[in-house]
């Protein structure tokens, strides 16, 4: 799988470039703009209107340019999507050697969910890649910037990936159950279609078991999206607490004298970034787990036998 994926991407590389480019000018914007509204906030604060006048212009301008590059990466995004979707289904339904590995609600399911599952994964790499990097641009911003309001943010951001990393097992498990039974529902629901389109006399005994088989994805389902929203809700709840502090701490640097009134608005829009890489970073691992275990499945039916050093390099 991984040469193979190689190759994959290698014919998508117009779009993995346009991609990266794109995503590349909308994170260094996220972070350009508020530097300008601040320094708006301070020349206003200091009744240098004219200077102010043309910061906004500037920041208006900016966001324009901000949202052009969002459109453009939105739509390459899909390109390549579209491009990874279509090879990874050639590649794996030319593959018959396996075929009988596995039974036919697995087949469809894999087909139809987990290669979109894995596709969803790579076209969203370079963006993540890029909001990790982001981190740490803040955090020694903030680090240059005040030393207690750095040590907050970074006690916060280690308690909350621990939090993550320590769920993901958890997780994983839960979402092999709730593909398990999702196949399962799937066996019987082409058997239930087969029966009604032939009018089989055994039709009442396979409505009952798809109905049961339908109530274990059911509650499969709900189990493993309960947990994983339960695990958002508390990092972001943790997280909106310290924002409040870290934003009442500023008004007392300002009233001390130490920073500009519009240095808070860099502060929270900074910060308000990092809270939003971490909602993010929720749903990161929910879809690396999502992604490990299509990506399991999908080398069931698959000669690409290096499929298990992906999975090997990103369990290390």
């Amino acid at each position: 799988m991984f040469s193979n994926t190689k190759k994959i991407l290698k014919r998508a590389k117009k779009e993995v470039i346009l991609k990266t480019i794109t995503s590349l000018f909308i994170q260094s914007l996220a972070l350009i703009i508020p530097v300008f509204w601040s320094k708006t906030v301070n020349e206003v604060t200091d009744t240098n209107y004219k200077v102010g006048y043309y910061l906004i212009i500037i920041t208006t301008l900016l966001t324009i340019f901000y949202y052009f590059w969002s459109y453009l990466n939105q739509k390459t995004w899909f390109r390549l999507y579209n491009k990874l979707y279509n090879e990874y289904t050639l590649e794996t339904i030319s593959e018959t050697n396996s075929i009988n590995r596995i039974n036919l609600g697995e087949y469809t399911n894999i087909l139809n969910n987990d290669i979109d599952i894995i596709c969803n994964f790579f076209c969203n790499l370079v963006t993540r890649i890029l909001q990790v990097i982001e981190f740490f641009v803040i955090y020694a911003y903030f680090l240059s910037f005040n030393f207690i309001i750095f040590s907050i943010t970074v006690i916060i951001s280690i308690l909350m990936v621990i939090v993550y990393f320590k769920s993901g097992k958890k997780v994983q498990d839960l979402n092999i159950k709730r593909k398990a039974t999702l196949d399962s529902k799937t066996i019987m629901l082409h058997k239930l279609y087969s029966s009604l389109a032939n009018k089989k006399s055994n039709t009442n005994s396979i409505i009952s078991l798809f109905t049961k088989d339908n109530k274990a994805y059911l509650r499969a389902n709900y189990n493993y999206n309960v947990i994983i929203q339960g695990i958002i809700f508390i990092v972001l709840g943790i997280i909106e607490l310290s924002k409040y502090f870290i934003i009442f701490y500023s008004v007392y640097l300002v009233k001390m004298g130490m920073i500009e009134i519009g240095t808070i608005l860099l502060i929270y829009s900074y910060y308000d970034n990092i809270i939003n890489n971490f909602n993010v970073l929720g749903t990161i691992t929910a879809d690396y787990q999502s992604f490990i275990v299509s990506l399991k499945r999908l080398n069931k039916i698959s000669s690409l036998s290096s499929c298990w050093v992906i999975i090997h390099m990103l369990q290390i």
